[in-house]
């Protein structure tokens, strides 16, 4: 093993043991069993005397004996059953007895314990984790949770080939009866116990076990606790004092106040401090979840996320595609970039695709408290784009001389809030050229950037509700803002105009059908004026604080 992990390093290795024989010239096993005290002296101080930058390979009584001496390490674990433990000293017919007064089952599982609980006590990484480290750098390891009634096999695989690393198959979501083999060979698995007992056959195919259990960490093991309201952090530890340092563990709690997430995030430091950094996931739950829970898997072990927009398997996940894009194109400075769209129906937004990342997709409840929802996030997000049906709100929200808004940026007095829509609305009267005036259909937040860029242009604008349609046809150019699930006034007709679309993919596609039944010429510019605003934004996010 060590030559394998030092190679894959770039590193030299040293393997402990051979140094001290080399050294001082004896055998290690007489040394320790006449002289255990002055063997783990020089063990300490053939370690502490050894240059940095090595890969450096101990025994496993190192951890039990020295474990100070490793703070400052990356310190790696290569676990063993009891079974193999049981098995090497039993092939060792010379090894003294420790505890003859007990029958020798007893003893080894005795003194079996005290090393795991000591060497879990030093907060080492498991072989897993580390290796997991080497490829993917330090992030969570991505965990997409399988729905009711989905076809397993080709959902292990859709979710591999989509950038997860697990796929949680929850016990009460499922029948005992399932066959989990095929799609552990797709990707591995994390099963949550969420009844009484587990099948046997689930156990065998796991990669992960999240249940409450008593007793001695485990690799395969994660405990998990989900809390029925939100707790201060000291109430947060008490429930995890039982619990032995360096086991993995999942806290999930409800978000409660927005101005209180600070408390959740000294839950997960705190926890962090005394599990260690990949054995720690902290989780938020509720309907406004999904950005705090976004900036706490920059910590987590665990990021629990959505596959796609269909199914989600506890209030506040986002989608994979956002996680994976943050993982591909994160920047490496240290400084908060994290940007995000505001919005309702924002599931196939093409924004994260577009601007630099992170960029989360938060689909917010038409009653949301704007107010507060911003001013908890602002410590963690530098800008958001706005959508409906926002727009108009969030302009309230910020005091701006705007109707409407679209893009919100950080300074350090607060939220600034500007209209980059604008640039789109010049990209599309670029390419209709209307001469005098022009109308629009719909008074929303499209409408007000028009009204902007018609007046710097010297252009007339009729502005058209539902309410205020005519009976005749209209004509020459005209904007039509409303979404395809909104109820068109029946005698609407055109007659020679051609009729713009800012909106883009399936919604675009439905309306230019509507236009063209009605008597337009549909001119689909939703690309257009998508990239022009978005470049805009861009720009505007770039002198964020």
């Amino acid at each position: 093993m060590l030559p394998r992990v030092a190679k894959a390093l770039g590193r030299p290795g040293v393997d402990l043991d051979a140094e001290l024989e080399r050294r001082h010239e004896r055998s290690l096993k007489e040394w320790v069993e006449s002289d255990e005290r002055d063997f783990r002296h020089a063990e300490r101080e053939a370690f502490r005397s050894l240059p940095s930058g090595l890969v450096v390979s101990v025994g496993g009584g190192f951890l039990s004996h020295h474990a100070e001496l490793l703070r400052s390490c990356v310190t790696v674990e290569v676990p063993i059953s009891f079974e193999t433990y049981v098995e090497r000293l039993s092939r060792d017919a010379t090894r003294g007895r420790l505890r003859p007064e007990l029958p020798l089952d007893q003893e080894l599982r005795e003194i079996y314990q005290e090393r795991e609980y000591r060497h879990a006590a030093a907060r080492p990484l498991s072989l897993i984790d580390f290796m997991l480290r080497l490829v993917r750098g330090r992030r969570p390891r991505r965990v997409v949770t399988l729905p009711p009634h989905e076809p397993i096999e080709k959902f292990a695989w859709k979710a591999r080939h989509a950038g997860a690393d697990l796929l949680e198959i929850r016990s009460d979501l499922h029948p005992a009866e399932i066959d989990l083999l095929a799609p552990s060979r797709a990707i591995p698995l994390l099963i949550a116990r969420r009844t009484p007992r587990l099948p046997d056959d689930w156990r065998t195919r796991a990669t992960l076990i999240d249940e409450p259990q008593d007793g001695l960490p485990s690799p395969s093991m994660l405990r998990s606790i989900h809390a029925d309201r939100p707790l201060r952090t000291h109430d947060a530890l008490a429930l995890w004092d039982g619990v032995v340092p360096g086991s993995r563990i999942k806290h999930v709690e409800p978000l409660g106040e927005l101005a209180d997430f600070p408390r959740l995030l000294e839950t997960q430091r705190a926890l962090i401090e005394r599990f260690g950094e990949e054995h720690v996931t902290v989780l938020a739950t509720g309907p406004l979840a999904m950005p705090f829970r976004a900036v706490l898997a920059q910590r987590n072990a665990l990021d629990y996320l959505a596959l796609d927009s269909a199914w989600a398997a506890a209030p506040g996940q986002r989608l994979l595609a956002d996680a994976v894009r943050e993982a591909r194109r994160a920047q490496a400075d240290g400084r908060t970039r994290r940007l995000g769209i505001l919005g309702g129906s924002i599931a196939h937004s093409r924004s994260p695709r577009i601007h630099q990342q992170p960029f989360d997709r938060v689909e917010l409840p038409p009653d949301v408290a704007l107010g507060p929802l911003l001013a908890a996030l602002q410590p963690h997000y530098r800008g958001f784009a706005v959508t409906n049906p926002f727009k108009k709100r969030v302009a309230a929200e910020v005091l701006t001389p705007l109707s409407a808004v679209n893009t919100l940026i950080r300074n350090h007095q607060g939220w600034v809030a500007e209209n980059s829509d604008v640039a789109g609305a010049a990209a599309t009267l670029d390419v209709l050229a209307p001469e005098r005036a022009f109308t629009v259909l719909g008074d929303g937040g499209v409408t007000e950037a028009l009204r902007l860029e018609a007046k710097r242009r010297g252009l007339e604008v009729a502005v058209l509700t539902r309410a205020t349609v005519p009976a005749v046809p209209l004509r020459g150019v005209v904007f039509w803002t409303w979404p395809p699930n909104v109820d068109v006034p029946a005698h609407l007709r055109f007659e020679g105009a051609r009729v713009a679309i800012v909106s883009y993919g399936s919604a675009a596609r439905a309306v230019a059908a509507e236009i063209s039944r009605r008597g337009g010429q549909p001119v689909r510019l939703g690309p257009r004026w998508f990239i022009a605003q978005a470049r805009e934004q861009r720009r505007l996010w770039e002198s964020a604080t």
